[in-house]
């Protein structure tokens, strides 16, 4: 299983949290009736995520299912 689902049980946790406070919010109809507040949930959330992710990730380790693979400038991935 560990060759599907790449990654730390900790970061599908957050992506099924962060999931059920969409459909929370959603069916509250918070992105309608309360723009303001929907649009500073969403920001927290996607900070503290991404914060999240990047302190339980150690530099160097594979996080995607394929490598990436530096340009010929020196960028990784990009057009």
């Amino acid at each position: 299983m560990s060759r599907i689902f790449l990654g730390k049980p900790l970061h599908w946790v957050l992506l099924i949290l962060l999931v059920a406070g969409g459909w929370l919010m959603g069916r509250q109809r918070l992105h309608v009736i309360e723009f303001n507040l929907f649009a500073i949930l969403l920001l927290v959330a996607s900070a503290g995520v991404i914060m999240a992710v990047l302190m339980t990730s150690r530099p160097g380790e594979q996080v995607t299912r394929d490598p990436l693979e530096p340009d010929d400038d020196g960028e990784v991935g990009g057009d």
